[in-house]
Order: structure tokens, then C-alpha cells, then sequence
């Protein structure tokens, strides 16, 4: 939701926080009302990310994944929060903007990573409590994962004032003008080809897991979001961007992230249960 209400271009349609324009309710006004539900979300997710902290260390501490990560969460979720009350009230320079978003994808990371692990044992009680990296396909999952981080965080560094970068992060067939230029931009760039190098060989090895459906499906789903990730950028690109077109491009980008961790932890546990089993 963050990332519709830049691309949108809503972000200072509230002038102020934790309300807008002072009141509860936002005015009647579109790009006030996309932003403010944004807020809303937030503020509804943050105690949701509390309480699967409280119940994993409760009523599920012998399995560390699924308590200790939401616990985690919580913090990255609070920094986020802070830095959104930030960039409202005083604005928040490159750098801080980009451990922002940092903050933000670190917290739906732990997250996704702590519901897999908790299901995982759920439809299987023998599934390790640990992550391995000892298949090719856990490895190259964590590697993917990593740059494509970069490649979000990235766009937040060399975005220009205004420019959709910022939103969209994954460089789409062109360096936009207002964009930093330079080795910041040549060096994203060039991450971003080998992001996209390694999610092309992620799912060509996801898809060959015949023997995990759930990797299988994860990777499929990837595959999908990732090529509509890349159409609607070259739509953007050659016809002129849109709010709708941006929404889908978020929610693409999103989906893939979600699948890429997915898929790394279900990897990863998958070989810690061969380490074990040897």
C-alpha cells in the first residue's frame, strides 16, 4: 500500500500525522483517502504482527522460526512506522528513505518466512526447525533474494525528485531523466540484469522440484508476477505511466517478493530435513 500511494502521488495529500488535516476522518478527496488508508493499514497490521509474537512465543517456542522471526518483525515494523511518520512531518533524505523501504521489505520477509516454517510443521511434524543452504536450490534462492532487495532499495537511491524510481524501483528499460546518473545508476542497472538472470534460473530450478508442489506452485506464481512485473514496466515505458498501471506493477513486484521468500524457506528447510536425514 506504500507503494500505491507513490505511485500515485498521494504521499503529501495528508500534510500532517497520525491524522489528516488535523481530523480523524480524511476529506473527501481521492489521493487523501488512498493515503490515509495506507495509515490505517498500518496502524491495523502492526498489533497483528504483535500478536503472532505473543501466540509463536506462547504456544509455539519449541519451533524458534515461527516465534522468534514475528518477534523480530516487530521491530523492523516499528522503524518503519517511525520513518512513515517522518516523511510526512519533515520529509527523510535518500538514504533514510531507502532503510525505510528497507525496514518495510525486511518485515513482509520475516513474516512470510515465519507463516511457512509454522505451516510447514503443520502439514508435516518432522520438518526441521532450521534453514540450510546446502541444496543448489536454497542457494540460489537466498542469492536471488538478495539482489532483488538491492534492486528495490536500489531505485530508492538514485530516484530523482518526483520520479516514479522511487515507486517502482526495478529499472524498466530506461534510466528515467530526473534519475541520479553516474555509477549509482551503473551499478543498479547492472545488479538489476543479474537480478533478473537469477530469478529466469530460479524458476527454471523451481519448476523442475517435482517432488515439493510447494515450491512448484510458489514458483509458478513467481514466474507469473514476474512477467507482468516486466509487461506492465514496458507499458509504462513506451505509452505513459497510469495510476492503474502503477497499482498492478506494486502489486506484481509484491507478489514476487512474497514468492521468492517463500520459496527460499521452503528450500532451505527442505535441505536442513536431507542434512538431518544423512
Amino acid at each position: 500500500m506504500g507503494a500505491v500511494v507513490c505511485a500515485t502521488e498521494s504521499g503529501e495529500a495528508c500534510p500532517d500525522w497520525p491524522g489528516c488535516f488535523g481530523k480523524a476522518i480524511p476529506p473527501p478527496e481521492i489521493h487523501a483517502i488512498i493515503e490515509y488508508t495506507h495509515r490505517v493499514i498500518a496502524a491495523l497490521t502492526t498489533p497483528l504482527i504483535v500478536a503472532a509474537a505473543v501466540v509463536g512465543w506462547r504456544r509455539a517456542r519449541g519451533l524458534r522460526l515461527a516465534s522468534w522471526l514475528p518477534m523480530v518483525a516487530v521491530l523492523f515494523a516499528l522503524a518503519a512506522g517511525a520513518f512513515g511518520a517522518l516523511t510526512v512531518l519533515t520529509g527523510l533524505p535518500r538514504g533514510w528513505a531507502a532503510v525505510d523501504l528497507g525496514s518495510a521489505l525486511i518485515v513482509v520477509t520475516l513474516m512470510v518466512a515465519a507463516a511457512t516454517a509454522a505451516w510447514a510443521r503443520y502439514a508435516d511434524p518432522g520438518t526441521p526447525d532450521r534453514l540450510s543452504t546446502r541444496s543448489s536450490l536454497a542457494r540460489l534462492a537466498a542469492a536471488t533474494l538478495g539482489a532483488v532487495y538491492a534492486v528495490y532499495v536500489g531505485g530508492v537511491l538514485v530516484a530523482g525528485d518526483g520520479s516514479m524510481t522511487r515507486c517502482l524501483s526495478w529499472p524498466i528499460w530506461r534510466v528515467l531523466p530526473d534519475d541520479l546518473g553516474g555509477w549509482p545508476q551503473v551499478a543498479r542497472l547492472t545488479v538489476a540484469a543479474i537480478a533478473a538472470l537469477l530469478v529466469l534460473t530460479l524458476v527454471v530450478s523451481g519448476l523442475r522440484q517435482r517432488g515439493n508442489r510447494g515450491v512448484c506452485r510458489a514458483t509458478f506464481i513467481a514466474a507469473i508476477a514476474f512477467f507482468v512485473e516486466m509487461l506492465v514496466g514496458a507499458i509504462m515505458m513506451s505509452r505513459g505511466a497510469s495510476p492503474l498501471l502503477a497499482v498492478v506493477y506494486v502489486a506484481a513486484a509484491v507478489l514476487l517478493w512474497c514468492m521468492l521468500v517463500l520459496i527460499g524457506v521452503a528450500a532451505g528447510l527442505a535441505a536442513a530435513g536431507r542434512s538431518s536425514a544423512t
